[in-house]
This record gives structure tokens, C-alpha cells and sequence, in this order.
């Protein structure tokens, strides 16, 4: 008898439960997606030599998300082969000099890779965009 008293109310306070949880008065509050900031490569990189003959990597970035990301880094890993196994140096470009990039602006960076010496060194490359958002 106390076995079925105890399942009986397990039983009723599970119902109220999940009646008390699916109330048919609780508002319906609409998904409002966060505001973030999304910098992404605009364009090709041009390569091109500094003056005292290092490889440099320039181009441009676009912010294309909804909110102003700041502090915006641009980082080009260089290999020396083709299956990217070997990184032989690291070009870093900072967009509009670490400040403020609004969405849907561009721009513009140059990256210097230092430890090389020509552009025929350079047998792949990766990118990688950093940002924070304001």
C-alpha cells in the first residue's frame, strides 16, 4: 500500500510539474541573435618585396558581421612545402592600426615576412583573422 501511495505522488507531482512548466500564460520571448563582429579576407594577397627586400603580403579585410570589432590582426603563416607541414616564418598585419573596423568597412593591411628572403621560398600559405568585439 505504501509503495503505490509513494508511485501515486511521484506520479501527480511529475504531472505538476510539467503542467507548471508548459504555462500557456508565460510570454513568448523572440531569439534576438547576438551582436558580433565577423572580419573576413577581402580579396586576393598581393605579394610584393619592402624595400630592404623581405617578402610582404598586403590586402584588405571587411567586417561583415553586425557589430564593430577592434584590435584586428591578420596572421600569414609561410611554409616551405606544399602539404603545409613546415613553417618557416610568420607575416603579421594589423587592419586599420588595431582600431576600430564598423561593419560592412574595409580595411587595409601589409604583413612583412622577415626570416625570408624571396617570395619563391614561400610554397603555401594559411590565414588567420583575430579580432575582439567592441
Amino acid at each position: 500500500m505504501k509503495t503505490k501511495i509513494f508511485i501515486f505522488s511521484a506520479l501527480l507531482f511529475s504531472i505538476l510539474f510539467s503542467i507548471s512548466c508548459n504555462s500557456p500564460t508565460a510570454p513568448s520571448i523572440p531569439y534576438v541573435p547576438p551582436k558580433k563582429a565577423n572580419i573576413v579576407l577581402d580579396g586576393e594577397l598581393t605579394k610584393t618585396m619592402t624595400d630592404y627586400g623581405c617578402p610582404q603580403f598586403e590586402g584588405y579585410v571587411k567586417n561583415i558581421g553586425n557589430n564593430t570589432g577592434y584590435n584586428c590582426m591578420v596572421e600569414i603563416a609561410c611554409f616551405s612545402d606544399t602539404a603545409k607541414t613546415t613553417i618557416i616564418d610568420t607575416a603579421k598585419g594589423f587592419p586599420a592600426d588595431l582600431g576600430d573596423i564598423a561593419p560592412g568597412i574595409r580595411a587595409y593591411f601589409e604583413a612583412v615576412a622577415f626570416d625570408c628572403k624571396s617570395h619563391n621560398q614561400i610554397k603555401g600559405t594559411t590565414v588567420k583573422i583575430t579580432w575582439l568585439d567592441r
